[in-house]
């Protein structure tokens, strides 16, 4: 999916990894060459020290997709997916099931998903890690409640899943 777009900027490598990050982390690019997380505008020089990059790569990658009415059309439109819960979900008395596995096998988060509500386990959040942005792509699933370690061979035994991790 994103192939296509991130293909556009091999011939700009510094450009490709702000393209990466804006697609990460759900940054939309607005009319007026600014950056934004939903409202709140984004500063471009802490843009590009994350990537380790030079503000002016993060100008020019701005003016790209802007000039371009595909890349444009999907950059001032991106949204934010929201919080993932997993990082404090021990705090929150949530469970947390983290899947790898080959992001372009079919199936997967519905064969999990039947698994766990064969084990009447609700699911508070799913988030799926891009296999076009990720180089391991994997499968993030909160859950109301901690989760017994039984449920992991069930888990294992998916078609394309490699491993999985419970906190």
């Amino acid at each position: 999916m994103w192939k296509k777009i991130i293909e556009k900027f091999d011939k700009f490598p510094s450009q490709k990894k702000v393209i990466k990050k804006l697609l990460e982390l759900g940054l939309k690019v607005g009319e007026n060459n600014k950056i934004y997380c939903n409202d709140v505008e984004i500063n471009i020089s802490s843009l590009a020290k994350s990537i380790n990059t030079d503000r002016r790569v993060v100008i020019s990658t701005i003016e790209n997709i802007l000039d371009d009415k595909e890349l444009k059309r999907i950059f001032t439109n991106i949204q934010p997916a929201g919080p993932v819960l997993s990082n404090i979900s021990e705090e929150l008395g949530l469970g947390v099931i983290e899947i790898e596995g080959n992001g372009q096998k079919a199936g997967i988060l519905n064969n999990v998903t039947n698994i766990l509500a064969n084990e009447n386990i609700s699911i508070r959040q799913a988030y799926a890690g891009d296999p076009d942005l990720f180089n391991t792509p994997h499968m993030t699933i909160i859950t109301d409640s901690t989760v017994d370690g039984k449920i992991i061979p069930l888990l294992l035994k998916i078609d394309g899943v490699t491993k999985v991790s419970m906190y």
